[in-house]
């Protein structure tokens, strides 16, 4: 065959093109980076059909050309040749007429039509159905649209474009088509210009990525062989299997969306891009990928030698695939039970998800399953509830670690010899599994025990302690690392191995595979002497009339997972990690396999009989107890409603007005009934504290909903409707309509009954947003304390409930991502295994929420009944077991015993400690600034403020910085958006900035385009449920659709599947609620409370305030207590210095190091401080504070903590010794503060030391 079509290139110019079909000119101008992607495909096509031995004229093939036309051909005989064009010499709507012919006639008559000249054909010749679609194997996308009125055809690949007119006319494109002025899609228009009639008769087929069979996500059906990723490199069609990881999209600026990531299968990993052509696809495409769990991808593969310089894969079609797993079933009415088994909670050593293995056990048909982590029990809370969920018994239990009570009577005595002390030290592995409640307490005991008295490297169990706590728990003999076992490889007698094994309930075997180890390491022959092993384990249970019972010690639930556990002990250190046994969970017919050197009976006895035995002498246990166990003080109930009424009778007179009366009813009603009247009056009493110690406190999350919280002080937030009231005769005046957004935006006016100036209050937050729509949701009173304040409000909860009925909320650290990509790195290291980073982070996934250590909430503190124990639920134990902190934690995580045991979250706040300093410096008392203040609430909008320009503060046209809640660029850059000219504008500020999908693409869209205003958008939970209110719809509904919208649930309440169960959307349309509103409530992932926005912006006004009128007092608390940097040579030059240093971090960009980052946020800050007239002067020995500035001589002094790496405790020294006496030298200063000679020097550098001499000889020569 031959192709009758010439490829004429205009050599003068690289991007563009002439394409000479039968004497039709076409010229395609193309971006710089079109013409290597065309480039690519023509020296593609040339191999191709060299391979093919398919001759054609004049290919072109220097570097200057490239094809503007493709040909696909069947690939096994080369034969149908078919020519699809990027131009052509006719209009888009007369080809595809054409193409639609030729289709028609081709289903009519099973051939070609003739006769019909289109694109530069003879009517001899035959043509093909030529559309855009046929461009695909090719290119990523082809669109046929209108340039100019002029039909053109517009071919992408990937980001790159290209364009050919039906005309000579030169259509010029950019990147992408419809960033080109003139260009209209052909799927807008129904009849415009050249080829008009073509394009409405016929309209456009389905685009390839729609799906067209089943189990097809993306694109047409997937044919061919599947290759590896590894090692595959250039080639215009592939077909790879595997899993996607990594996935994410991004949006490009013309309207389109990129999902990318990387797909892995079991050689290397290879990253893979998708357009689609709205964020919108780009979204639903991205959740639909995260729901696959193993997929077929067809595609191209070329090299991105721009950005990533590695291989990329263009996908076109998607398949979802069954995982490649070897489903294990089990079918049969007596199945075993599984006594011995490991969840991730076992420190680095098992990789078992509790729902995974439930799901299975549940699916197999065994009748429970027992869980024996190593020493900790911290996998009960999750168990019990997804047990409950799933229908699974659980039987719990821990793999302790036994010693000897000698070892502890010898634990302090020193021990030289080596060998000795590892005798000494020696601990075997135990099974306790708890019998009932009375054994469950027991083992939380022994848990407490173990790990506050005799942790050593374990948490060790003296074999006294479980004789003591005995009652209700099982002990069974563990694996080859217990007493048992250990003694039978020791080689002890008959009598001693009856001796040890009568301490046990049941003794325990595995398969002797499990411990090839020991013939590795030549503690045992042979494998036969590991079945002896097992066989002497049975006649010992038959001499004693003991149960034998047959485990796995599961540590991964599938054969499969194995490499994961591999790599984490790898990483741990241990070097047979690649040796271990198979310790994944068997079915009932996979361990009776495993005991072939049994007979039949004695197998059933051991793996089946005996265990399900176990199993019915197990209660079903309860880990945590329903119910929520609040502390009891007397008279707490009475006492807070008397408070709260005589605190609202003393602001809005006796009687209260409607809205008091009625909200403070209502509230105190729901509080009292469900017994929670003791939480407020707790936080009431730790809030007082603090006040009376002289520390604001400011409240978090959405306490300030709840007004009864408001007149009990313990919170500043009042949630009423915007109101007016009198403090001299009580007049009030409320407005319930939505008039105003809060109380602090109210005019300020006087009382009409007696003249006296109105105070103003009121932020409009239902209560509903505390307790839920009924009143009944466990309260979550977070309070911000001071940090200097914090210990000592921990320390008033001893006071109030004792010692041992407080601790602190434990925390359960696990493997972080990036610790888990370098344990996969290091194996790949060790193994030499070369792959891309895709393939690691994939392995790196088989990690998630492996247990790595345990900590403490930075706040939260747990609180038992003092008639109840705290074993009743959870043990207790110290912070990563450092015994040292002197801190008792819960040892189950806080979330899973919250709401059983009350909680207070008594958190440091830099806000309270801030205030305090600036009301120590100025006299003045942060509580009379008012709310309103113009000059205060100009810093959100303008610089005027502080009287400086914008070109003074490096562009920025508000004067927020330093100012907590809008200090950072991109608050900085919402307030530049909005210019807010209120109070509750700022509380809307803060919801978007703390809010996710809020503001970007959402509200920030909608107030610039003038949809809405700033004041209507939503921007907190309580906006939704507000405006909706205020629109007509039922408040439950409201309530309903708020609550999804705050949890990025959209707007109706969906089952599991899916499905809305819900029509508010629908109800909203009849109550009138703008489309744009609607539209925003769907975007939205996270909403913040108002009353925290409300909360947080009290404090950061009071603080920006003080920035106005009194500016040093400002910048001084700022660089005490915010600021995370400090230059002392830099920030004491003069402006020029600091500007220099500042444009050297900006000009670093993301290179720049977190230190720098800190340093450059500190410059503008210094800089802003400069431009206002004030600068800061050199630390000074005599009169500089250890770790605060103060103000000297008007001008900034900074602390000794200013001076690099000089430590909190020499600088707290320095001050103590100076007030005890003056230094009288510099050797003087370094004996009696402990200085080193780099600090000592530095500070001679800096000049720091004033007039001090060297030493005191030198000192008495100079006088």
């Amino acid at each position: 065959m031959k192709v009758r079509y010439r490829v004429v290139p205009k050599q003068n110019k690289k991007s563009s093109f002439y394409v000479n079909c039968h004497s039709q000119h076409v010229t395609i101008q193309a971006a710089d980076s079109a013409f290597s992607t065309l480039l690519s495909l023509r020296e593609r096509l040339s191999a191709w059909y060299k391979e093919k031995n398919i001759s054609f004229d004049n290919i072109p093939t220097n570097t200057d050309t490239a094809c503007c036309f493709a040909w696909k051909v069947d690939a096994e005989t080369g034969e149908g040749l078919d020519t699809y064009y990027y131009g052509g010499g006719c209009g888009a709507g007369e080809w595809i007429e054409a193409a639609e012919a030729q289709r028609e006639a081709e289903e009519a008559k099973n051939q070609a039509p003739r006769g019909k000249s289109f694109a530069g054909y003879d009517q001899q010749d035959e043509y093909d159905d030529v559309d855009e679609d046929d461009f695909a194997p090719f290119v990523e996308a082809v669109e046929l649209g209108y340039f100019n009125n002029s039909p053109v055809v517009v071919a992408r690949s990937n980001q790159t474009a290209a364009a050919s007119s039906g005309s000579d006319t030169v259509a010029s494109v950019s990147s992408t088509p419809k960033a080109s002025k003139g260009f209209v899609p052909k799927s807008t228009i129904k009849s415009t210009g050249k080829g008009s009639e073509g394009d409405s008769k016929y309209p456009r087929r389905a685009p390839k990525d729609m799906p067209t069979d089943e189990g097809m996500i993306l694109g047409p059906k997937i044919e061919g062989v599947t290759s590896k990723i590894m090692g595959t490199l250039d080639t215009p069609s592939v077909i790879f299997e595997g899993v996607f990881v990594g996935l994410d999209k991004r949006d490009t600026k013309t309207g389109k969306s990129i999902v990318n990531g990387s797909i892995v299968d079991d050689t290397n990993s290879i990253k893979f891009i998708k357009f689609t052509n709205s964020p919108e696809e780009g979204d639903a495409l991205l959740k639909q990928l995260k729901g696959l769990q193993r997929v077929r991808v067809q595609g191209s593969v070329s090299f991105d030698d721009r950005f990533d310089k590695d291989y990329i894969l263009s996908i076109r079609s998607i398949e979802a695939m069954e995982t490649t797993s070897v489903e294990r079933t089990e079918n049969r009415p007596d199945s075993r039970v599984e006594l011995h088994l490991h969840t991730k909670m076992s420190d680095k050593d098992a990789l078992v998800s509790v729902k995974d293995l439930f799901k299975t056990v549940k699916k197999w048909g065994h009748p429970a399953v027992a869980i024996t982590d190593h020493g900790v029990v911290q996998a009960f809370p999750e168990a019990q509830a997804l047990g409950k969920e799933l229908g699974v018994k659980v039987i719990y239990g821990v793999e302790g670690y036994l010693i000897d009570d000698e070892i502890v009577a010898r634990d302090e005595e020193p021990v030289v010899d080596k060998k000795k002390k590892k005798e000494k030290d020696k601990r075997y592995h135990i099974i306790l599994l708890a019998k009932n409640m009375v054994g469950l307490r027991n083992l939380y005991k022994m848990i407490s025990i173990s790990h506050l008295e005799h942790y050593k490297v374990r948490p060790r169990l003296p074999r006294s302690v479980i004789e003591e706590h005995r009652e209700g728990i099982i002990i069974g003999s563990a694996c080859e690392a217990g007493e048992l076992m250990q003694s039978i490889v020791r080689g002890a007698t008959k009598e001693e191995l009856l001796e040890v094994a009568s301490f046990y309930d049941y003794l325990e075997i595995q398969p002797h595979t499990n411990n090839m180890f020991l013939v590795r390491k030549g503690l045992m022959p042979d494998e036969q002497a590991l079945i002896d092993m097992n066989k002497t384990v049975i006649e010992l249970g038959e001499a004693l009339n003991k149960p034998v019972c047959a485990t796995c010690d599961v540590h991964y639930l599938t054969p499969e997972e194995k490499i994961y556990r591999e790599i984490m002990l790898t990483a741990c250190g241990y070097p047979d990690a690649d040796e271990q046994p198979d310790l994944h969970l068997r079915t009932t017919d996979e361990m009776l396999a495993s005991f072939p050197y049994l007979s039949e009976e004695k197998a059933y006895e051991v793996v089946v009989t005996n265990t399900r035995a176990i199993n019915d002498s197990i209660e079903d246990i309860k880990p945590v107890p329903d119910g929520t166990y609040s502390p009891k003080i007397e008279g707490a109930d009475e006492a807070f409603t008397e408070m709260c009424y005589r605190n609202a009778k003393a602001i809005y007179g006796d009687p209260l007005p409607r809205v008091v009366q009625e909200r403070l009813d209502y509230e105190l009603d729901c509080i009292i009934s469900n017994g929670y009247g003791v939480l407020y009056y707790i936080a009431h009493k730790l809030v007082k504290k603090s006040l009376d110690d002289g520390y604001l406190v400011g409240s978090r999350g959405s306490v300030g909903s709840s007004f009864a919280a408001t007149m009990s002080e313990i919170t500043e937030v009042n949630p009423l409707p915007p109101h007016y009231v009198c403090p001299n005769c009580k007049y009030s005046e409320f407005f319930e309509k939505g008039e105003y957004a809060g109380g602090f935006d109210l005019p300020r006016k006087d009382c009409p009954e007696c003249g006296h100036p109105l105070q103003t209050n009121g932020h409009d937050i239902p209560f509903a947003i505390f307790l839920g729509f009924e009143g009944d949701k466990v309260p979550d009173i977070d309070l911000n304390f001071s940090g200097d304040y914090q210990a000592k409000a921990h320390k008033y909860t001893e006071e109030l409930f004792g010692r041992d009925n407080v601790f602190k909320a434990g925390t359960i650290g696990t493997i972080a991502d990036k610790t888990a990509f370098g344990y996969v790195k290091k194996y790949a290291e060790i193994r030499d295994i070369q792959a891309r980073s895709g393939f690691f982070e994939h392995l790196a996934k088989g990690f998630t929420n492996v247990k790595n250590t345990t900590g403490q909430h930075p706040g939260g503190i747990m609180v038992c009944p003092r008639d109840m124990d705290v074993h009743h639920f959870t043990p207790i134990q110290h912070p990563a077991n450092k015994k040292e902190s002197g801190v008792l934690t819960t040892h189950f995580d806080y979330h899973s015993i919250e709401g059983r045991m009350t909680k207070l979250d008594i958190l440091g706040h830099d806000d309270p400690t801030i205030i305090r300093m600036l009301e120590d410096l100025t006299g003045i008392d942060a509580k009379t600034i008012p709310f309103d203040d113009p000059k205060t609430l100009s810093l959100f909008s303008s610089t005027e403020g502080i009287g400086l320009t914008p070109e003074q503060l490096q562009g920025d046209q508000v004067a927020s910085l330093a100012v907590p809640e809008c200090g950072t660029k991109f608050v900085r850059g919402m307030l530049e958006d909005s210019r807010p000219q209120t109070f509750s504008d700022l509380v809307r500020i803060s919801g978007f900035s703390h809010g996710t999908n809020v503001w970007l693409d959402n509200a920030q869209d909608l107030i610039k385009n003038g949809t809405c205003k700033l004041n209507e958008a939503i921007s907190t939970r309580d906006d939704v449920m507000n405006f909706l209110i205020h629109r007509g719809m039922d408040r439950k509904h409201s309530f309903f659709v708020m609550e999804n919208v705050r949890k990025g649930k959209g707007i109706e309440k969906r089952n599991k599947q899916g499905q809305a169960t819900t029509e508010f959307e629908a109800e909203m349309r009849e109550n009138n609620i703008p489309e744009w509103f609607i539209e925003s409530c769907k975007k939205i992932s996270y909403l913040f409370p108002r009353a925290h926005a409300v909360a947080y912006v009290m404090m950061a006004f009071r603080i920006a305030w003080f920035k106005v009128y009194h500016p040093l007092a400002f910048y001084a608390a700022y660089f005490s207590i915010r600021a995370k940097a400090f230059d002392l040579r830099i920030m004491t030059g003069d402006l020029k210095t600091q500007m220099t240093e500042f444009n050297r971090i900006k000009a670093l960009d993301r290179g720049a190091s977190p230190k720098d980052k800190d340093l450059m946020s500190a410059l503008e800050v210094s800089m802003e401080m400069y431009q206002r007239g004030y600068r800061f002067i050199n630390v000074d020995i005599q009169h500089s504070e250890a770790r605060r500035f103060s103000i000297k001589d008007g001008a900034l002094l900074p602390p000794f903590l200013a001076i690099d790496s000089l430590g909190e405790t020499v600088a707290d020294a320095i001050v103590a010794e100076r007030e005890e006496r003056p230094f009288t030298s510099l050797k003087d200063l370094q004996r009696r503060c402990k200085v080193s000679n780099t600090i000592i020097d530095l500070m001679k550098e800096l000049k720091c030391c004033g007039e001090l001499p060297e030493d005191e000889q030198m000192s008495l020569f100079g006088a």
